[in-house]
């Protein structure tokens, strides 16, 4: 320990004496390691880190999984879901989840819109969690409800639980809210509790839980179809694959029990951490893969600044061997050094890494799961340490390795001419400057895809126009709303008033705004086609909406007419528009107008189609055409939806006009979501905008750290052959001469380092293939361009030291030789 302190000691002096050096070595590493190590705040968030709820291996999400069509996570039937409750042996317990239920909740200021999740009075105490005030729900809550659309319960039994967001923001963290009335969908709950701040199910924030109340006796099958999720425990000792035998078991009785119902369905468990990360797994790896190489490259070139360093000490390092120093005490010694610098560079790199940590979370898309759970803890503190270790040995070990290998007799005598690191050394350095440019151009090439892809994104067309058109969410409350009519009446009056505000071109309603959530499909037979059984029933993506839709959106009709207004909302308009992806996937080589589909269920009245409109990218810019069927809005009162307003000025100057109008026919009516589709298509597209950034932040640090590189080293060889160039130059070579020489050689290291990385890249691209929309992981304009570009780059760095040593003077040289 007294050696490794003096040790230490003389390392701080040393790093004190190379000021450049020892800053450029402490930039590449806090670079390295501080984005090293954000990345892994978030890996260590969202995959490594357990789920917040105990013994969260034991949770399982419950799917139907449809073999037919792939559907392995949909969503489940009330009724399936009570024979699993009754049958099952492998669950502690299991229960059942309406989510993203939106409410009204008004009372204490002006109507909001809250998401809300109905649950069975089980799900807290299956999860483990515990009310922060107040408590959780008990069996007698939940009391059965024959009808989902209506509320039930007696006024003096309805009762609610409380986000503890909504309880800080609508009721300033009350302490005395509970047993408080509030009012939800215009009727009366108590609440009963508030849950912790930190408490989220999967990433589907809730503002607030009510009790779901299936009713056992009642065949939901004919009406609701599947919406429900379904959460269970295993057992103690229980296995996933017990459980799934058990489970396929139960699902072939039901099959055989209801076969019209079932047929075709199975059932998929799918461990709550899984279904948790979703699809962001991979995205996440590739990060992390390619925050990895930013940190070699960082290393490599610590490592060639060790060299050089190291190749300026040789006098002292032989002189040391010399006076007794063994091979192993020289390497340690060096290695301590690096080591030191390597933590130094560390620290640092927190500091980096806690901003960037910061950032990260500020600018990720809201879909990534445990978003809030991303932080630096203990575990992404000792990583960061056990990188810079890691970085420190890495980047140290091969210059201390080949400062050891001295000739005592060869070093001392050359001490004074200056010496000279060998033939080894020198080609360490070049293989470093290899290194990094192949780990560089992998990072330039996937940035470059990615870029290229979110390019073709920003390209596509989405058959809608959508300037000038703003957006606003409406909920209506039930059951204030649960007739047909009041709801047909309040969407007709709201476009008939928002229409004769001043600057309003035209105005509609749709069920589902494009690009604003998941497609409602539903199957549809065609008339007078015979399908063998309902597994082979097609869907399509069904939007109810108002009158003049297609013009205020911008989307062309094909062929046929548009809807009028007496079949939006006439009680006996029984026609469709579909889609031109329909027309051509159904009707092929026929004229799809004139002819009839049921939606739905066969007792549904047949619906004539009278138009044929361009395809929408309805749920993003990325998926492919699906299938579509505008309905009238008498056919479907939906009690939910956006109103859509085409504007001749600013959108959202009209805004608070439009807002106005509504609240003239019900002041207690929320509204919500008020954007642009403008705003609505960026943020559609945030996922890949973030994985862009991401990407092409870190092959920029790449693409710094190997022109530092390449730079460095050849700075370097200019002055180890200072002496010859001054020769040469004697001796009649010209400054063409001396820079062909100089730029030969770093060129050369270069398209070593390019070739190796194109092959690299060919190898590893093809893992981002899922994150890239029409490009392939082997796209030549890509792998063409970045070669080109790096080679750039690597001759400008190349070009600066050998102007340098191109104007050498002989004399001067020779003279201080």
């Amino acid at each position: 320990m007294e050696t490794f302190w003096k040790d230490f000691r003389y390392n701080l002096r040393t790093l004190r004496r190379n000021p450049g050096l020892t800053i450029l070595s402490l930039v590449s590493l806090a670079l390295g390691i501080g984005a090293t190590s954000a990345i892994f705040s978030v890996v260590n968030a969202v995959l490594l880190r357990p789920l917040a709820y105990p013994e969260s291996e034991r949770l399982v999400m419950v799917w139907e999984n449809h073999f037919k069509s792939g559907r392995d996570r949909n969503r489940v039937a009330p009724n399936n879901y009570l024979d699993w409750k009754e049958n099952n042996r492998v669950f502690e317990e299991i229960a059942a989840i309406l989510a993203l239920d939106e409410k009204n909740l008004s009372g204490a200021g002006d109507p909001i819109q809250v998401k809300c999740h109905r649950v069975t009075a089980n799900f807290f105490p299956l999860l483990g969690a515990r009310a922060v005030l107040g408590r959780a729900f008990l069996p007698q809550d939940d009391i059965p409800n024959s009808n989902l659309q209506k509320e039930e319960p007696p006024e003096g039994q309805r009762v609610v639980i409380l986000s503890y967001g909504i309880w800080q923001q609508r009721f300033g963290g009350d302490p005395g809210v509970i047993e408080r009335t509030v009012q939800i969908d215009r009727q009366s709950y108590t609440v009963i509790g508030v849950m912790p701040p930190d408490f989220q199910f999967l990433n589907q924030p809730a503002d607030l839980w009510i009790p779901i109340g299936l009713d056992p006796a009642k065949d939901y099958r004919a009406i609701f179809g599947r919406f429900l999720w379904v959460l269970a425990r295993l057992r103690p000792g229980v296995t996933l694959q017990q459980a799934q035998e058990e489970m396929n078991s139960i699902s072939s009785q039901t099959q055989a029990q209801n076969p019209i119902f079932n047929a075709g369905w199975g059932v998929n468990l799918v461990p709550l951490e899984k279904q948790a990360v979703g699809e962001i797994r991979q995205t996440l790896l590739v990060l992390f893969g390619a925050v990895g190489f930013v940190l070699l490259i960082a290393c490599a070139n610590v490592a060639n600044m060790r060299l050089a360093q190291a190749t300026g000490r040789l006098k002292e390092l032989a002189l040391r061997a010399a006076l007794g120093a063994s091979r192993l005490r020289i390497i340690r010694q060096l290695l301590i050094e690096n080591l030191t610098q390597a933590v130094i560079g560390g620290f640092f790199g927190l500091a980096l890494a806690f901003w960037l940590t910061k950032l990260l979370v500020a600018l990720a898309p809201a879909n990534i799961p445990r978003l809030t759970e991303i932080n630096l803890d203990f575990r992404v503190l000792s990583f960061t340490l056990l990188v810079s270790l890691l970085a420190g040995t890495i980047s140290g070990l091969a210059p201390a390795w080949q400062a050891s290998m001295l000739d005592l007799n060869q070093t001392i005598k050359e001490a004074g001419r200056g010496a000279t690191a060998g033939g080894s050394g020198k080609r360490l350095r070049e293989l470093f400057v290899v290194l990094e440019f192949a780990l560089a151009i992998v990072l330039l090439i996937g940035a470059g895809l990615m870029i290229k892809s979110f390019i073709r994104l920003q390209k596509v067309d989405p058959e809608i126009n959508p300037e000038r058109l703003l957006t606003l969410q409406i909920l209506l409350p039930q059951p204030a709303y649960l007739e047909f009519k009041k709801r047909i009446s309040f969407f007709e009056q709201a476009i008939r008033g928002i229409e004769t505000i001043p600057g309003v071109k035209s105005a509609s309603a749709v069920s589902n705004l494009p690009f604003g959530g998941p497609r409602l499909t539903a199957f549809f037979m065609i008339e007078g086609r015979h399908l063998p059984n309902a597994i082979d029933k097609p869907r399509a993506d069904i939007r109810a909406v108002s009158h003049n839709y297609l013009r205020t959106m911008g989307i062309p009709l094909l062929r046929g007419r548009d809807f009028t207004e007496r079949e939006i909302t006439g009680d006996d308009a029984k026609v469709v528009i579909i889609s031109e992806t329909m027309a051509q996937q159904f009707w092929p080589n026929e004229n799809p107008l004139g002819r009839k589909i049921r939606i739905n269920r066969p007792e549904n009245a047949p619906d004539e189609i009278i138009g044929v409109a361009a395809n929408v990218k309805n749920l993003d810019l990325e998926s492919s055409d699906f299938p579509t069927v505008y309905w009238p809005h008498q056919r479907w009162p939906f009690p939910s939806g956006s109103i859509v307003v085409r504007t001749t000025i600013d959108p959202l100057n009209l805004s608070a006009a439009v807002i106005s109008q509504i609240r003239s026919l019900d002041p207690n009516q929320s509204v919500a979501a008020v954007r642009t589709l403008d705003q609505v298509l960026y943020a559609s597209m945030a996922r890949q905008r973030f994985n862009t950034f991401l990407l092409t932040t870190f092959a920029i640090f790449a693409l710094l750290l190997a022109t530092l590189g390449i730079y460095g080293v050849m700075s370097y060889v200019v002055t180890q052959r200072t002496h010859e160039i001054g020769i040469r130059i004697a001796l009649g070579a010209q400054r063409s001469d001396v820079l062909n020489l100089v730029i030969r050689q770093g060129m050369g290291l270069t398209l070593s380092g390019v070739g190796i990385g194109l092959l690299a890249a060919f190898a590893l691209t093809r893992f981002m293939k899922s994150l890239l929309l029409n490009v392939e992981t082997t796209d030549p304009a890509t792998y063409l361009i970045i070669a080109l570009l790096l080679a750039s780059v690597a001759l400008l760095a190349c070009c600066l030291p050998a102007r340098r040593a191109s104007r050498s003077d002989p004399m001067e040289i020779l003279r201080h030789e």
